[in-house]
């Protein structure tokens, strides 16, 4: 049995059989990064906590009860390996954009965005769009939870009207929750009044 176990960025597995038997080969995170780890737990070892398995680019076979990893870097990489990683969608791409306090009025700056949107957009056939919604703390919390889903409707108004598939596109507010820079209550912070958009 494998799992993930204590992983702050998900690392990407492929399984790999071949007549050595399984192995285990992990990449970089989709952002380059390369932090995280997997448990590879057997529950006929008798260790409940399994070996901790980490790095980008190692192979480790499973077999026994202590596997190893062995760095191979892109290199070593098998063809059929590498063929699978050139198939892979390439990684999510991420637009952040600000606003004028208590509207859903871009913020000086944020406009041009929306024409890096609309270009990223066109050159990723089949994307899918999500658009998260934010305020800062200034107000009361479900007012600014209504604030922030308006924020990511207006912004997928936009792009609908210029030309992007609305049923590609999905849109969430969250409100003062998972605030970019912490805040006390009733504080006005431009960096938390913005939508994310995720492009994948």
């Amino acid at each position: 049995m494998m799992r993930a176990g204590g992983i702050s960025i998900a690392l990407l597995p492929l399984m790999l059989a071949g007549c050595a038997g399984p192995s285990l080969l992990l990449l970089d995170n989709e952002d380059g990064s390369t932090e995280g780890a997997l448990a590879v737990i057997d529950e006929g070892c008798g260790n409940p906590d399994g070996s901790t398995i980490a790095g980008s680019f190692t192979r480790t076979k499973l077999s026994g009860c202590a596997p190893r990893p062995k760095g191979v870097g892109q290199a070593g990489l098998k063809p059929d390996e590498r063929s699978l990683i050139n198939d892979l969608p390439p990684p999510p791409a991420r637009f952040i954009m600000y606003f004028v306090p208590d509207t859903t009025d871009l913020a000086p700056g944020s406009e041009g965005m929306i024409d890096a949107l609309a270009e990223h957009f066109k050159a990723r056939p089949g994307a899918e769009i999500e658009i998260i919604g934010y305020t800062d703390t200034v107000g009361k919390e479900g007012y600014n939870l209504t604030l922030s889903q308006k924020r990511a409707d207006e912004i997928k108004v936009r792009l609908v009207e210029l030309g992007f598939p609305p049923e590609v596109i999905t849109t969430t507010g969250r409100g003062e929750t998972e605030l970019r820079f912490p805040t006390p209550d009733e504080t006005e912070n431009g960096g938390n009044r913005r939508v994310e958009i995720i492009v994948r």
